[in-house]
């Protein structure tokens, strides 16, 4: 950034919704010279699009699902084709959504790249996410299809037992549209991607060359292989068994090898989940487990969104391996017991409150 950039950038910085030619007469400069500075500032993602919003200070910055979960949860033991009694419940959800409104309750500074439609649902997502504390300018818009929408049916101990997820509107979020968003994109500290993308698009952003720690949840066993282009680049990537056989197209059950072979594929970090034994961790040095923390589990959606939150809102805070896995631990086990994939109460205060009762 040359002298005259930083007397630009200042300049906006304190007064970010002044006219070019305000600024340009505060600082002594023509309102020409002033819009290209103010255009090369915008293309090395010191400003962030319109009504100079500066970039923060290595964000996180979220790409993947956001939807309209519908919980249906049975009141007895759950019958399959019959019509079961229970509870149906409606809250915003998707994987990188989920993993966006956690860590912005945990305090992280959050932007959320993702497509809902031009519909009630779409905004009822865009202000449920954005009063949770995560910045949602960038969520775009689809002229035509509507927001997704993520059916579950869960059991009497809200273990889910079916789900119908009508996505089709994460698959058009393309490098087109991403391509809109590179300013955010070379000002994050971290960029977080779900296997909801497309393989078109996940093999686009391994393509690109910024300054960031790139991470990766892998959805589902049959998403996940979506991210085999992307595995070399990754700082941390959170799996399930089934998701890691799948990327490794791999009959492996030992889950330690089956850690070690994705770090073999270029990962730096494995987090596999272990359902309710808990999570290992591995990297290149390093190979433990996490068990799972006392709960009084009432749905396992987003427990897992809320694990790998945890975990780099820890790592973020430069805690410990092992006091990281702790905290994603606890994050995870306070979810089990919402209704919905996100816990209201998902604060570091509270969080901490609980592993110091335990």
């Amino acid at each position: 950034m040359t002298d005259q950039e930083s007397t630009v950038l200042e300049a906006i910085r304190q007064d970010p919704l002044a006219s070019q030619q305000t600024l340009a007469n505060r600082i002594g400069m023509s309102r020409e010279s002033l819009a290209g500075h103010i255009m090369r500032l915008t293309r090395q993602g010191y400003i962030l699009g319109k009504g100079y919003m500066l970039a923060s200070e290595n964000p996180f910055v979220v790409i993947g699902g956001a939807n309209i979960d519908i919980n249906g949860r049975s009141s007895n033991a759950l019958k399959m084709s019959d019509s079961n009694p229970g509870f149906v419940s409606q809250s915003p959800g998707g994987v990188g959504r989920n993993i966006a409104e956690n860590l912005a309750r945990l305090g992280e500074n959050v932007h959320l790249v993702a497509l809902i439609g031009e519909d009630q649902n779409g905004e009822w997502i865009n202000e449920r996410t954005r009063d949770a504390g995560v910045n949602t300018q960038d969520l775009i818009r689809h002229e035509q299809l509507p927001t997704s929408t993520y059916l579950a049916i869960n059991n009497e101990v809200g273990e889910l037992n079916a789900a119908i997820a009508d996505m089709r509107i994460v698959d058009q979020l393309s490098p087109e549209r991403l391509q809109t968003k590179m300013p955010l994109l070379q000002s994050a500290g971290h960029i977080i991607l779900d296997a909801n993308l497309s393989e078109d698009t996940i093999r686009w952003l391994a393509t690109l060359t910024l300054k960031t720690t790139w991470c990766a949840d892998a959805v589902s066993a049959t998403k996940a292989i979506r991210l085999r282009p992307i595995l070399s680049k990754l700082s941390v990537l959170k799996v399930n068994q089934d998701e890691a056989r799948a990327i490794l197209d791999s009959d492996e059950q030992d889950q330690t090898k089956l850690a070690k072979l994705l770090l073999e594929q270029g990962v730096q970090q494995v987090l596999l989940s272990l359902g309710n034994q808990g999570v290992l961790y591995a990297s290149e040095h390093t190979c433990f487990s996490q068990t799972c923390l006392p709960s009084s589990p009432v749905s396992d959606s987003g427990a897992g969104d809320a694990l790998i939150a945890g975990f780099l809102h820890a790592r973020q805070q430069d805690h410990s391996i092992e006091k990281s896995l702790h905290f994603a631990a606890a994050c995870a086990a306070l979810t089990l017991e919402s209704a919905d994939a996100n816990h209201p109460n998902l604060t570091n205060e509270h969080v901490n409150h609980g592993i110091e009762s335990l």
